[in-house]
């Protein structure tokens, strides 16, 4: 472009600007080179000057860049934030730098020919000016004037924002604008081409509205929110009107709202009470813009959709072209080693004291965008990039509820040729609907694409998209049931979903060999197996077909996005490595770290699409092979797991009331049958994606060797940076682990995601070796390989079948004082309760705490044994319906056995008991032994306290129990003896405080809860013994007999709400059906009482966990779920795990989970969801975003105990 060079002096106040030393990307970007003054959206004060030329030529060119050099001079010079941005109509611009290609002004006097709410009023040049001082813009606007009075009419509006807010100083203004860099360079700003410094434009919409406001002032505030769709405190309105115009200023593609830069700030009052508004907004194209004001005003001509837009008329507007400053010809490249600084609305500027951790994700994008991370090690450009994307399909969440279609019938999918598979068994049926849904069904537009299960972004390094299922959303896969076998499946309470996944396979079997040698592997074995292996073999062939066809039609879309012309050079040529990565995995083995990777999460994919959700494994074991320093430096090992990070969480639902419900019955039958009816709003984004890193060698040595290497830290670096709640790490502690490791594992602890949990290898393999029978005992080699499946349980990867159930000891409790029955339902309709047990003595006939404990453990034991009746009962009803061919490909022994993983065919068969409510149980016990059978401090009888919590603690007096004809004098006295009792209660030592003897109730349940759970098992009772022998008889094979692991733990998962609805009151003080404490954490304060969480040194709780019937004990875990603060020091965190690995102090349990937060950050996000969507926490098995969950669950997180320092 030829015109005069504009010098600018060096800026007197560098605040406004920080140096790219500082930030994220060194590299130079279109950001560097726009006109600053765009990212200064909100100034005080401001002027909109449009300028109509009279002389177009050479002469009114050189007075308009006089006057640019003039107003930069100034604002250089000025004191304060001061900026402005120049722009021209686009005809003109190309008529003064023809080489530039930009978009025309639409023609004609309206934007829209269908609406005359937005004009199109022209003008050839505009100057924005902005300050936040009152007197600049006035000496702004004067250099404009000396420049081009004599040249050009100039139309100008003064504008000024009062309070920080627009529409009567009411609703806060560009809520939803970008915040960060990539996501400016993505929507705001024009791409780069071949052509240096050719970025960095933008286009620009103004429009002058006047606003008749006469109606609107009438309104109350709800009504007025309503039309906005926020509150005036600036809280988005849930489920806001569908014309509200935060809902229509958002088009039908996805985030619309991140599109443009906006701002709206008032100008003048007159007599009439109309005060108007000045809107301005930047995009890269002007289409954005007509698509806006298209869903703004609706189709039809004679009514505005949009509230807001039909109180408003334009009266002055136009596209204009803002160039960027190379276009304007500023020779020393002003912006070049600067980046001025995005406007960051003080909304969204909310902090932890802890550099770690972040409240929201537009803080997050903003700090690593601008090089604002304390740390200083953000993620590269890609990745920030690549969560802007998903971020903003969360935002897209307020307003929309996502689509999941149910999948047509496997029949609609063969082709002629094919029909016959409809008669074949239910296994090769399965094989054959998992090949058609990765084959066909997701490709399709149809399908894949509508459900948003079939894309690429073209800065991805892995491809492959998650599907929306989770334990609490459910899942759909492909039908393939014949109509007879209809009604016998759901009778069986199963049905083509119910393979429960919740395993962890070994991916080490496809990376070593890669797909194409696999199937050629079953192949092989299918040629020569008897007849009862061929519908293994066949089914597990048809469904690794369906993975290479899935690999196949992503490398066949990067090729074609690759010729789109949107994408730059860097995009396509990213696409075409896509593509050539694929085509290799689509039948050979990976040979690096990218592709280990890819190929890792297709098959992950692949699985959890098919409706067999699963955890990763060890990862860092994994890739260890893949990762050569020297081909893969670092920095880019680094950026793959972050976008492996990435992958794996972009199916958060941060919108608990648009939350799908895809469950039907027989899904996900943990138990072999319909059980998986989960909690489902405890577990919408529980996926089960459990990544494992550290701990030792997988090997027979009698000394063990660290299995941490650079990968590990590189995962923890992954958890810390990435706000994300998925995936779930865990890491494996152990003697002596490096240094470096238990550092990065204490920053991603104070980063708030609760990643990663802490496994303790001393103690956990030994227990998992225990866990193991003479038949089938749990080598040392194989417990040194175990990883974390959907939760925390510690799992033989690779190798192992599993299904869990549940206890809950306080139902027991229940049984023990009330002969056997459940007193929470107890009143007019099962009198004294619901009869689940034996009929135990009387409350007046146990007469001594032994007693007692005595009749609790009988009670134990015969739910222990019904619970294995239930369950062996339906073992093996999976293969005939709902078996896993594909997830069967990588568990060990089944290959070999010729049977499928629901057939018998792994290594290893655990079975899991996992007893819910064990600290309230302790508790309760307790204080019955206080209450009840202390000679010194009792206060009550057993019946009469038996009754107090029949009746709630006399918060629920009722029939029988209580006459209600009795009057309310009479039940409010004897209500309040009851609440007195409860005070009491409350005020007795508790367990997770270091107490001994509560500890030592605490040492007794667990032995005998472990014990029990064994010995139902390896000398069980005559019914489950004839149960357990068939099952023994039917699956071992010559040289391989079968038995089962035995794997007791504490889990309430996600159950601490919904296991609680079941059960009355506790002698602890809790209340009738209210949540329980998670896990083998300690009781949190009482639901109904004012949050006010007790606290307890972290090393005087965790003496009360240090006995070897919870360390070693309980080999399926015993999670202790911390809280700490979002201020503990970080030396002294880290010198606790370090105690804990080493064991150096008493600090007991084999797993603990560590969540950061403070009380108020609590209370803050369940009213201000937007401004903490990144706080995280564990519920119990795993990490959810704090305002994804329903109250009752944010109310028991506010209550649970604070771990302290000191």
């Amino acid at each position: 472009m030829e015109q005069r060079a504009v010098k600018r002096q060096k800026k007197r106040h560098p605040e406004t600007r920080r140096s790219l030393a500082d930030s994220a990307h060194a590299k130079e970007s279109t950001y560097l080179l726009a006109q600053p003054g765009i990212f200064f959206t909100r100034p005080k004060y401001g002027c909109m000057v449009v300028v109509n030329l009279n002389d177009k030529t050479e002469t009114g060119k050189t007075g308009v860049f006089n006057a640019i050099q003039a107003v930069q001079q100034k604002c250089d010079l000025l004191q304060g934030r001061n900026g402005y941005v120049v722009s021209f109509d686009p005809a003109l611009w190309k008529t003064w730098s023809p080489n530039d290609d930009i978009e025309d002004r639409p023609q004609g006097n309206y934007m829209l020919s269908s609406s005359r709410k937005f004009v199109n009023t022209g003008g050839d040049v505009s100057f924005f000016l902005k300050s936040d001082t009152e007197d600049v813009v006035p000496k702004l606007f004067q250099e404009v004037e000396n420049n081009l009075h004599a040249l050009a009419s100039l139309d100008v509006t003064q504008t000024r924002v009062y309070n920080d807010r627009a529409i009567n100083g009411k609703f806060r203004d560009g809520v939803d604008n970008p915040v960060d860099k990539t996501t400016v360079e993505r929507f705001i700003l024009t791409p780069q081409t071949t052509t240096p410094g050719s970025g960095g434009g933008s286009y620009f919409y103004t429009q002058k509205f006047r606003m008749n406001f006469s109606i609107f002032d009438k309104m109350t505030i709800r009504q007025q929110e309503n039309v906005i769709g926020r509150k005036v405190t600036d809280e988005i309105v849930i489920g806001a009107d569908s014309r509200s115009h935060i809902r229509r200023a958002r088009l039908a593609e996805a985030s619309i709202h991140l599109k443009i830069l906006r701002g709206s700030m008032p100008y003048g009052r007159d007599d009439t009470g109309q005060e108007g508004i000045y809107f301005n907004a930047f995009a890269d194209h002007v289409q954005l813009f007509i698509d806006l004001m298209q869903s703004l005003v609706g189709d039809d001509p004679d009514f505005t959709q949009d509230k807001l837009i039909s109180m408003a008329q334009g009266i002055e507007g136009s596209f204009w072209y803002t160039p960027s400053l190379h276009q304007l010809g500023f020779t020393d490249e002003p912006n070049v080693g600067q980046a001025p600084t995005l406007d960051f609305l003080p909304l969204w500027d909310v902090r932890s004291t802890n550099d770690y951790m972040f409240y929201n994700w537009r803080e997050y994008l903003h700090r690593m965008s601008f090089g604002l991370y304390a740390p200083g090690d953000p993620p590269t450009h890609r990745v920030i990039k690549l969560l802007s994307v998903i971020f903003s399909e969360w935002s897209d969440q307020w307003y929309e509820k996502p689509n999941t279609s149910r999948i047509p019938h496997l029949s609609n999918y063969l082709t002629a040729a094919e029909k016959p598979y409809l008669e074949e068994s239910a296994a090769i049926r399965k094989g054959m609907a998992i090949k058609k849904t990765l084959g066909t069904l997701i490709p399709k537009r149809a399908y894949g694409t509508n459900n948003d299960l079939f894309r690429i972004h073209p800065n991805e390094l892995i491809v492959g998209v998650m599907p929306r299922f989770s334990l609490g959303v459910g899942k759909y896969v492909m039908p393939y049931s014949r109509e007879e076998e209809e009604f016998p499946w759901f009778m069986k309470g199963l049905n083509e979903g119910g393979a429960m996944g919740h395993i962890v396979p070994d991916h080490g079997i496809v990376l070593a060999v890669g797909l194409g040698v696999l199937k050629k592997q079953h192949q092989m074995l299918y040629a020569r197996a008897p007849r009862e292996q061929k519908d293994f073999y066949q089914s597990v062939i048809l469904a690794l077909e369906g993975v290479q066809e899935y690999i196949d039609s992503f490398a066949n879309l990067a090729e074609q996005l690759a010729q789109k012309e949107e994408y730059t050079a860097e995009e396509k040529q990213n696409l075409r490595r896509i593509n050539a990565r694929l085509l290799k995995l689509k039948t050979g083995a990976p040979s690096n770290m990218l592709e280990a990777v890819q190929l890792l999460f297709l098959m992950h994919c692949s699985m959890h699409l098919i409706g067999n959700p699963v955890a990763i494994g060890r990862l860092d074991v994994l890739l260890s092979p893949f990762y050569d320093e020297t081909t893969t430096p670092e920095a880019e090992a680094q950026e793959i797991l972050d976008c492996l990070w990435i992958k794996l969480s972009e199916r958060v639902v941060i919108n608990r009331h648009f939350t799908p419900d895809l469950h039907d019955r027989g899904s996900t039958a943990v138990m072999y049958a319909a059980s998986g009816n989960f909690g489902q709003g405890s577990a919408v984004n529980q996926w089960v994606q459990q990544i494992t890193v550290g701990g030792y060698q997988a090997n027979d040595d009698v000394t063990p060797t660290t299995a941490c290497n650079k990968l590990t830290l590189l995962c923890l670096k992954s958890s810390r940076r990435i706000p994300t709640n998925a995936p779930c790490l865990s890491l494996r502690l152990h003697k002596n682990m490096p240094e470096n490791i238990l550092q990065e594992a204490t920053r991603a602890l104070l980063s708030g995601g609760a990643h990663p949990i802490l496994m303790h290898d001393d103690r956990l393999v030994p227990s998992l070796m225990n866990s193991g029978s003479p038949d089938v005992p749990v080598s040392l080699a194989a417990a040194r390989n175990y990883a974390c499946d959907g939760c925390y349980e510690p799992m033989i990867a690779g190798e192992t079948e599993f299904a869990f159930g549940t206890i809950v000891l306080l139902n027991i409790l229940e049984m023990t004082l009330n002969e056997g029955t459940l007193y929470a339902d107890s009143g007019s309709v099962y009198l004294r309760g619901l009869k689940v047990s034996y009929p135990s003595p009387h409350s007046s006939q146990i007469k001594t705490f032994d007693q007692l404990k005595e009749i609790f453990l009988k009670h134990l034991r015969l739910q222990t044994a019904q619970f294995y009746i239930t369950i062996l009962s339906n073992y093996g009803n999976l293969w005939d319906i709902c078996p896993s061919p594909l997830l069967s490909s990588l568990i060990h022994g089944c290959k070999e056995s010729g049977r499928d993983l629901s057939n018998g065919g792994s290594n290893y068969h655990a079975l899991a008991m996992m007893y819910v409510s064990a600290s309230n149980t302790i508790d309760s016990l307790y204080a019955i032994k206080k209450l009840v059978f202390d000679p010194d401090e009792s206060l009550t009888t057993l019946p009469q306290l038996l009754e107090a919590l029949k009746l709630d603690w006399g918060f629920e007096m009722r029939e029988p129990f209580f006459d209600e004809r009795a009057g309310e004098v009479r039940e409010d006295a004897n209500a309040a003896t009851y609440k007195t009792l409860r005070k009491k209660a409350l005020t007795l030592p508790r367990f997770g405080r270091g107490n001994p003897e509560v500890d030592e109730i605490a040492n007794w349940l667990m032995e005998n809860v472990v014990s029990i759970a064994k010995d139902t098992i390896h000398h069980p009772p005559s019914v489950l013994d004839g149960i357990i022998s068939g099952i023994k008889e039917k699956y071992s094979l010559p040289g391989r007999p079968f038995g089962f692991v035995v794997e007791p733990g504490i889990g309430t998962f996600e159950g601490y709400v919904p296991q609680a609805l079941g059960t009355g009151a506790s002698a602890d003080g809790r209340r009738s059906r209210q949540p329980f404490a998670s896990d083998l954490s300690p009781s949190p304060a009482p639901q109904d009482k004012t949050a006010q969480p007790a606290s307890v040194n972290i090393y005087q709780a965790m003496r009360s966990f240090d006995y070897d019937s919870i360390n070693i004990g309980l080999s399926n875990g015993s999670p202790v779920d911390m809280n700490v603060g979002e201020d503990f020091p970080e030396a002294k965190l880290h010198e606790f795990i370090r105690h804990y690995a080493n064991r150096t102090k008493p600090i007991g349990s084999n797993l603990i989970t560590v969540t950061c937060a403070n009380l108020e950050t609590y209370q803050k996000a369940v009213d201000e969801p937007e401004r903490y969507d990144l706080v995280r926490v564990r519920t119990g098995g795993w990490s959810e975003h704090y305002v994804a969950m329903f109250p009752a669950h944010q109310e028991q997180h506010q209550r649970r105990v604070v771990f302290t320092p000191l």
